[in-house]
């Protein structure tokens, strides 16, 4: 561990975890949990990473994310948890002194508005996950998609040291963009249309292409949600993602089917409100949008 560099992740739900897994042996890491039997146990038993056949034990550091101590202490700073959880973790992260940069990497553009929040003087990575990951229990994470890690600078400067750990796995590829808007909308854009429709219908992202109906559905929702983002190609992209993962079910049909509560505001509401401004109505998906939120209401989540 000589000469690493302290990286801390906050949140360890399937995403903090699985990059905790991915980062521990390039890094110094410490992964920052909002529950104190969770850090107790992640310390004796480590996070048990389950990648296809293939399973392993990684050994970390965690505490509690209220530890401003530790959190002061790190290089980076990678926050991983919902869209709804930023809200509860700012007044710590304002805390943070502002040489240590942080790194998002939330669905949705929800977080978006709380940036200014954190100061002008701090570097802000915005980035995006394309990894599907699904925890098992406090300490073990499946791995159910591979994909990447885009990013790109929001404001400030990002260390060259910095930079090369980010890149330091081949097996983890982390990839630097120029237009952070350009990652987010695209992100954005899959997410508004894949996330709401497979959790209504509570089915894997592959259903959306082998249901003729349902693939209707999901042509009418990316024509809607273009209209207000611009993305090239947004249908082929959709489409690939729903290939690739089918056999997955997106985060927020995940949500529905563990009767938790979802990253709908964070996903779908900047859309539904970016149409407002465009005079554009979105029927489609401001009805999902009101069908989640209607059942999250009856599910007192």
């Amino acid at each position: 561990m000589e000469n690493q560099i302290n990286v801390g992740i906050i949140g360890a739900g399937a995403m903090g975890l699985l990059y905790a897994a991915n980062f521990a042996e390039k890094s110094k890491l410490t992964l920052f949990t909002r529950r104190r039997e969770q850090a107790e146990l992640l310390n004796q038993e480590g996070i048990l990473l389950r990648d296809q056949l293939k399973t392993k034990n990684i050994h970390i550091k965690a505490t509690v994310v209220t530890d401003e101590e530790s959190l002061a202490k790190q290089q980076l700073l990678i926050i991983a948890v919902k869209q709804y959880s930023l809200n509860e973790i700012l007044p710590l992260l304002k805390n943070v002194p502002t040489k240590v940069p942080f790194l998002f990497i939330q669905n949705g553009a929800g977080h978006l508005e709380s940036l200014a929040e954190l100061g002008v003087k701090r570097t802000i990575l915005l980035g995006i996950s394309e990894h599907g990951a699904g925890r098992e229990n406090d300490t073990t994470v499946i791995w159910r998609g591979h994909g990447r890690t885009k990013y790109s600078i929001y404001q400030g400067e990002l260390d060259s040291n910095l930079e090369l750990l980010l890149e330091s796995r081949p097996e983890f590829p982390v990839e630097k963009h120029d237009d952070y808007l350009d990652i987010i909308q695209e992100k954005l854009l899959i997410n508004a249309v894949i996330n709401p429709l497979t959790a209504v219908l509570g089915v894997p992202n592959g259903k959306l292409l082998e249901n003729p109906e349902w693939h209707r559905l999901l042509v009418i929702l990316v024509k809607e949600v273009q209209s207000v983002l611009a993305v090239e190609n947004a249908l082929l992209k959709v489409e690939t993602i729903c290939q690739v993962t089918e056999a997955n079910f997106s985060s927020m049909a995940l949500d529905r089917l563990n009767n938790r509560k979802t990253e709908i505001d964070g996903i779908v509401l900047p859309v539904l409100e970016k149409g407002e401004h465009a005079s554009r109505t979105l029927p489609t998906l401001r009805t999902l949008y009101h069908i989640i939120k209607g059942l999250e209401g009856e599910s007192n989540v």
